[in-house]
């Protein structure tokens, strides 16, 4: 008997068996396929090595329509940072159901728009860590990436969609899926835009903003908002 004969039965039995399982769970749990937000609050401190953070202010939330959670506030914050002479602006903005697009999100975000055919932005990637984007804009130096729930930071849609391929399609993921209690897909993002005054040649200014990413980029990493 060749071996996926031997298999099919018990195949079919465990299938059909799922099958059940799910659908009983649908007829039965009425809150099977609603979608909840978990509030979060970004802390009021982070620490930064080398720096001193000089002030920190939430900033306003975003109000959106997005599916499958209806109405929602997107929350964001500005810290400050110094060091020496230099001052340093970081502003994160939480979003739950990104596309990665990193110059949508400096539009969005920082109220900055480029044409898409002369975008300033430089992809640069840390191996360790992720893609990022640097650029100079009106005489401030800006890096810009998403920190993901999972998998290395992005600046691209397509960098973002091989993230959730490579890190979302797991058992346990696609098993909650079924039951309605999460999204195949995990879209969410802390969009991050550091930026600081060009008081300094433009390769000592990116790697001034490098270096504070790459210390930033670690805290979070450990500290994403929980689903």
């Amino acid at each position: 008997m060749k071996l996926w004969q031997r298999w099919r039965t018990p195949l079919l039995i465990f299938t059909f068996v799922n099958v059940l399982f799910v659908s009983s769970r649908v007829l039965l749990d009425s809150n099977i396929g609603k979608r909840k937000v978990t509030p979060f609050t970004f802390p009021a401190t982070v620490p930064l090595p080398q720096w001193q953070q000089v002030a920190s202010q939430p900033l306003p939330d975003r109000i959106v329509e997005q599916e499958p959670y209806g109405k929602v506030a997107f929350p964001g914050r500005r810290y400050q940072y110094k060091q020496n002479s230099l001052l340093l602006n970081i502003d994160l903005r939480y979003e739950l159901n990104t596309v990665g697009d990193g110059q949508q999100a400096i539009a969005d975000n920082l109220n900055l728009s480029f044409p898409t055919n002369r975008s300033p932005l430089q992809i640069r990637r840390n191996p360790q860590l992720g893609d990022y984007a640097v650029f100079v804009h009106q005489q401030k130096a800006y890096l810009n990436a998403c920190i993901n729930s999972r998998g290395g930071s992005t600046v691209t849609p397509s960098q973002f969609d091989a993230n959730r391929l490579r890190y979302d399609f797991q058992f346990q993921r696609i098993a909650f899926w079924l039951l309605g209690r999460q999204e195949l897909r995990d879209n969410r993002c802390i969009w991050t835009h550091l930026s600081l005054p060009l008081n300094q040649p433009v390769p000592e200014a990116y790697s001034t903003l490098e270096q504070a990413w790459f210390s930033w980029y670690k805290w979070w990493s450990s500290r994403f908002p929980p689903i």
